[in-house]
């Protein structure tokens, strides 16, 4: 079956990407809907945790079935020299702690196992899965598909987990550009590593900073992420090689069937 869905996802790029999306999504609702309350006082976001690790642990049996890890940049560090494209990211996200930080001693540190599962749930599921099955469409149209279905995914926070939907709509917006940045920056890292590294910080320092993010800082974060993100998208596709063309036969005749 996973074989024969690995096929089909080949052989339509677009459909599987938003397949796979949906399969991200309904793992974590179902995990999260059916998942007793996991609480303990030593670590509160245990719940959590555990769901986005079930979540990583699927895409990544995917990855592995399809022969696709290498390519999605699982299995490599990637371009290390060009990890520091993510600086910009890293500077906007400390931008959020500047207030300090809130929350006693297992927050803290158990907020820092969630982050990681988080990043490493996304990132897995659509920087490398999705991402990478979708590259038959051109680089362009896979980060822009992969960019929407980011940003869509964010509504369950609204459909199913009781956030408020004037909430919602700035997250798809915002988390939309973040993954459309860390798109780009995938293709020219060539690991998604370094983008677990980054989207756990991100999302641990706006969660355990106090208060409500200033304006300011979020409409920085919006045009950082989308200015970032063209710059690296043009920087892969200006220097992605050009494939060959099909050798022709003797004469220059079309081969025939």
């Amino acid at each position: 079956m996973v074989t024969r869905w690995g096929e089909h996802v080949r052989r339509r790029p677009a459909l599987g990407a938003v397949e796979l999306a949906v399969g991200w999504q309904g793992v974590v609702v179902l995990v999260a809907k059916l998942l007793p309350p996991l609480t303990p006082h030593w670590f509160p976001q245990l719940g959590p945790t555990v769901v986005n690790l079930v979540a990583a642990a699927v895409m990544l049996a995917l990855l592995r079935a399809w022969g696709l890890t290498q390519a999605a940049g699982v299995t490599t560090w990637g371009r290390l020299a060009r990890w520091p494209v993510l600086l910009p990211l890293v500077v906007v996200s400390g931008l959020a702690a500047l207030p300090g930080l809130t929350g006693d001693a297992p927050t803290l540190i158990g907020g820092v196992a969630l982050t990681l599962g988080v990043g490493l749930s996304e990132e897995l599921g659509y920087r490398a899965l999705i991402l990478e099955v979708a590259q038959p469409l051109g680089a362009v149209r896979a980060v822009v598909l992969s960019t929407v279905l980011f940003g869509v995914e964010h509504l369950d926070n609204y459909l199913f987990f009781g956030a408020s939907w004037d909430n919602t709509q700035w997250q798809v917006l915002s988390a939309g550009l973040f993954g459309f940045c860390l798109a780009g920056a995938r293709l020219v890292i060539g690991s998604i590593w370094p983008l677990v590294l980054v989207h756990a910080l991100a999302d641990y320092l706006q969660i355990y900073s106090p208060g409500r993010t200033p304006d300011w800082l979020q409409v920085l974060d919006i045009v950082v992420n989308l200015a970032l993100g063209l710059v690296l998208l043009h920087r892969h596709v200006r220097h992605a090689p050009t494939p060959e063309p099909e050798p022709e036969p003797a004469g220059g005749a079309p081969l025939q069937p």
